[in-house]
């Protein structure tokens, strides 16, 4: 029988805001009354760890609920020490996330509630509720409400992912801020570093301030970094100051998906739920709103709220990070100028987003154009890239298919030719940057001890050929086809990423190609001293074209228009030599869509890529061109001497770690 100490009537997976913001709704509504609740959480939540800032009037629903957390309050702001602007009706108000995390030890204790420190494991969705496995103890629960640190999907060529990092000094001075009822919202006046930084400074009475750098970045700015900026923003506009406490923070500015899988019985709040807005981090206000709803969905026991997204606003968000990320001297002059020829209070409708399209696009011709026209123009290259891609390579397999039924000498040209140049350009390179995502870091030096345990590797696969070649061609299919499957459903679905679906997409690949080429397939196999596949070359061919038909109805059925393309264009390969079939998929599809994960997960573009891979490229080409001499001056005698037989060996000995490698990246990197 299921102890009834382990079954609740909600559990709550978080114990910060987003969690008490909730709660005191559903105190609102009287709905804690007579409840069992379980709050999990790993940290004790006992140190003021952040600040929370909002605006809104004295009269609306947050500003009452929240009127006992409210540590201080301003109606004047000031943007790079400016002229001051009022907000009346409006305050900008400012809570310690100390006092949030107090109010919900008094919910808490008010209502018998438990509250256990560890991490949430797993949930699984059961009959009647949601089982949730923590790292010691295993609990039943009607509803949970997931406040976890969310993960994003695999950004799309057009997504950003940028961090808004802080660090502040609340400081005593020996001249205290004389207008305590003012802060400075923005001061663009320090050292960008690379970067978009400014200054935030609240006096907070009692001779205290908070002056705080913030940046918006790719890297978070570091402590050292800061010191010396604070030091000498703080030196020169206060004079001398003592530092009482610090305050450092991190929040991700992403207009990626959030990665959340379904459950029934699983509500995500807070960031994982998408409070955080990409443009500004900021979310107090967003949570408020969510957990309003919530609440009023529970009372009403109806479906519940989830946060309001606005497509607009994203796009808006999207084409400002994009000029942050690539153009981040751009971020001051187009801050400075949103708020010096705009009214604040116009402003903050705007970062509300409740102004209307009209008033939009009068905010956006107060703004530097040019930096808004680049993104816009980044987005739709990117989207057009992504679009247009699958219908070159569907149309280059037709005009190959017309080359070789009229010329096939001049084909054979063509299609050494495009292969070469292929591999080169992309196919080799795509797979030459492995020391990086081995580090994680874009700066990093390649190091010998890698390039040792790589070639290692790849030499340990190339023995288990020479003395166990079946054993090393069932593996070379059995992890190429991982790779293939992996690599294609993130381009294609990456917001379902499955591992079966994985392996039959990619055995679906070596299918149709090796089997729609039969004789040629056959040919390699016999060099290879392996076995052959029995079927004669037109059976091939029909069991070849069989499985690009169920793949088609796969991507009926998925509704994946990319993937459908791909399967035509198989369709069409069958038709060419085993070369081009093979070169059209892994070139012109695996590699490049590898090629593109690659610079979305590292953050770079095309020509830093290159040449970062450029090295591993070389050594690729003079260890191929060591095989062949091995292989033609008969040192390693168990292979026949087909260049095309050679090739598939080669690729199937440095492929090894390469998808090693690559699958980590995929799992980590893509998966923030």
């Amino acid at each position: 029988m299921q102890d009834p100490t382990t079954k609740v009537d909600y559990l709550f997976s978080g114990a910060g805001a987003s969690a008490t913001l909730l709660l005191l709704n559903m105190e609102k509504q009287g709905l804690l009354q007579d409840k069992k609740i379980l709050i999990i959480d790993p940290d004790t939540k006992h140190n003021n760890d952040k600040t929370y800032c909002f605006w809104s009037e004295q009269n609306e629903p947050l500003t009452l609920l929240c009127r006992n957390l409210i540590s201080h309050q301003w109606d004047e702001v000031s943007v790079n020490r400016n002229i001051k602007e009022s907000l009346l009706p409006k305050k900008y108000f400012h809570i310690s996330s100390i006092d949030v995390y107090k109010e919900l030890r008094r919910i808490i204790n008010q209502y018998n509630f438990q509250r256990i420190e560890g991490s949430v494991i797993e949930m699984i969705t059961i009959e009647n509720g949601v089982k949730v496995i923590t790292d010691s103890s295993v609990w039943e629960s009607s509803l949970v409400f997931d406040s976890r640190p969310p993960k994003y999907l695999p950004p799309k060529n057009d997504d950003t992912h940028l961090l808004q990092s802080f660090i502040g000094y609340v400081i005593t001075t020996d001249d205290p801020i004389l207008n305590t009822n003012c802060m400075d919202l923005m001061d663009f006046n320090v050292d960008q570093l690379g970067a978009t930084q400014f200054m935030y400074v609240l006096p907070l009475g009692e001779g205290k301030m908070l002056v705080e750098l913030t940046r918006f970045g790719i890297e978070a700015i570091t402590q050292k970094e800061a010191n010396s900026v604070l030091d000498l923003y703080i030196t020169q506009r206060f004079g001398n100051y003592q530092i009482l406490d610090i305050e450092i923070g991190c929040i991700p500015m992403s207009t990626a998906d959030i990665s959340v899988e379904y459950l029934p019985g699983v509500i995500a709040i807070g960031g994982r739920a998408g409070a955080v807005k990409p443009s500004t981090g900021y979310a107090f206000k967003n949570m408020f709103n969510h957990a309003e709803r919530l609440a009023d969905s529970l009372k009403r026991n109806i479906e519940p709220a989830v946060i309001a997204d606005s497509s607009r606003f994203r796009f808006y968000d999207r084409l400002l990070l994009l000029i942050l990320t690539k153009q981040p001297s751009q971020g001051k002059p187009i801050f400075e100028a949103l708020f010096k020829k705009n009214e604040i209070k116009n402003v903050f409708l705007f970062l509300d987003e409740k102004t209307t399209l009209v008033q939009d696009i009068r905010i956006f011709l107060t703004l530097p154009i040019k930096p808004f026209l680049k993104a816009v123009g980044w987005v739709v290259s990117s989207r057009m890239q992504r679009i247009i891609i699958p219908f070159i390579l569907l149309l280059l397999s037709l005009l190959l298919l017309l080359l070789y039924k009229t010329a096939p000498q001049f084909f054979n040209f063509v299609q050494i030719t495009m292969f070469t140049v292929g591999m080169f350009l992309v196919g080799i390179p795509h797979g030459a940057v492995d020391h990086l995502l081995e580090t994680g870091n874009f700066k990093s030096r390649i190091k010998p001890g890698f390039v040792i345990k790589y070639i290692g590797l790849a030499l340990f696969n190339l023995v288990i050929w020479i003395f166990f070649p079946t054993v090393a061609l069932l593996f070379f299919i059995g992890y190429s086809a991982w790779h293939f499957g992996q690599n294609d459903w993130r381009e294609w679905q990456p917001n379902n990423i499955n591992s079966l679906k994985n392996y039959i997409w990619g055995i679906f690949i070596f299918g149709i190609i090796l089997c729609g080429h039969i004789t040629e397939t056959n040919t390699i196999l016999d060099n290879m001293n392996v076995f052959k596949l029995p079927l004669s070359d037109i059976e091939g061919k029909i069991v070849s074209t069989l499985i690009v038909f169920v793949a088609i109805a796969w991507a009926v059925f998925e509704k994946r228009w990319r993937m459908f393309l791909s399967c035509i264009m198989l369709l069409v390969s069958i038709e060419l030599p085993l070369i081009s079939s093979f070169g059209l998929y892994f070139i012109g599809q695996h590699s490049l869509n590898g090629w593109s994960h690659l610079k979305q997960g590292m953050r770079v573009d095309n020509k830093s890529l290159y040449l970062k891979a450029l090295p591993f490229t070389i050594g690729a080409l003079v260890l191929f061109a060591a095989f062949i001499y091995l292989l033609r001056n008969n040192y390693l005698t168990e292979f026949n001497e087909s260049l095309i037989t050679i090739f598939f060996v080669f690729i199937s000995c440095i492929s090894f770690p390469h998808v090693m490698v690559m699958n980590r990246f995929y799992n980590l990197r893509l998966n923030r």
